[in-house]
């Protein structure tokens, strides 16, 4: 059968939005990155800027940590409302890879999608320079700002990743492929991607 599904784990200004969305306009199949937590803040009639706040607390909240090591102890779902927003997220991201092949950017969807033998999950990386240009002239950051907002933006990704999954986020051993978007830049990574599919 093959690679159905694209999951896009990205360092912060790498262009992994930008490579996932290529991906899918070469296959012709639907990219989702930002979408799911518009989606979750619909599902649960809020808006989409509590959400994010809901995610920016989720490495930050030793409430989750112990609801998660509750649940795990089978002490009832012992989650808290961080902890029932990422299995919501999960639970779009189940929901959108069931109806037919798709990439995802970010949302720990290759966690969310484990069960499946047809997840290509992809890291993406590159040098500090480039990124650090990339954060200026793609986000328009300031030079004088941009080390802190990429420190800020890998440690609120590798947290939100790590707190959920109990995975290392740039561990090897969970990716198929890890390409520095710095050395091959996004059209070629993009092309390697779409080639599994």
């Amino acid at each position: 059968m093959g690679y159905q599904i694209v999951a896009i784990e990205r360092e912060y200004a790498t262009g992994g939005q930008d490579i996932g969305a290529r991906v899918g306009e070469m296959l012709g199949i639907p990219c989702y990155g930002r979408d799911i937590l518009q989606m979750a803040a619909q599902e649960w009639n809020t808006k989409a800027e509590y959400i994010e706040h809901l995610e920016e607390n989720f490495t930050n909240s030793l409430l989750y940590s112990i609801g998660m090591a509750a649940r795990a102890a089978g002490q009832g779902d012992g989650l808290t409302e961080e902890g029932r927003l990422f299995l919501t997220e999960n639970q779009i991201v189940e929901r959108l890879a069931m109806e037919g092949r798709c990439v995802f950017v970010g949302r720990c969807a290759g966690w969310a999608l484990r069960e499946r033998t047809d997840v290509l999950n992809v890291f993406i990386y590159a040098n500090h320079e480039y990124r650090m240009r990339r954060a200026v002239e793609s986000y328009g950051i300031s030079e004088k700002e941009a080390q802190s907002v990429l420190k800020r933006f890998d440690k609120r990704r590798s947290g939100f990743y790590e707190a959920n999954t109990a995975r290392k986020w740039r561990d090897r051993q969970y990716y198929h492929m890890m390409l520095d978007s710095s050395k091959l830049g996004v059209e070629v990574c993009a092309k390697m991607i779409a080639q599994f599919l």
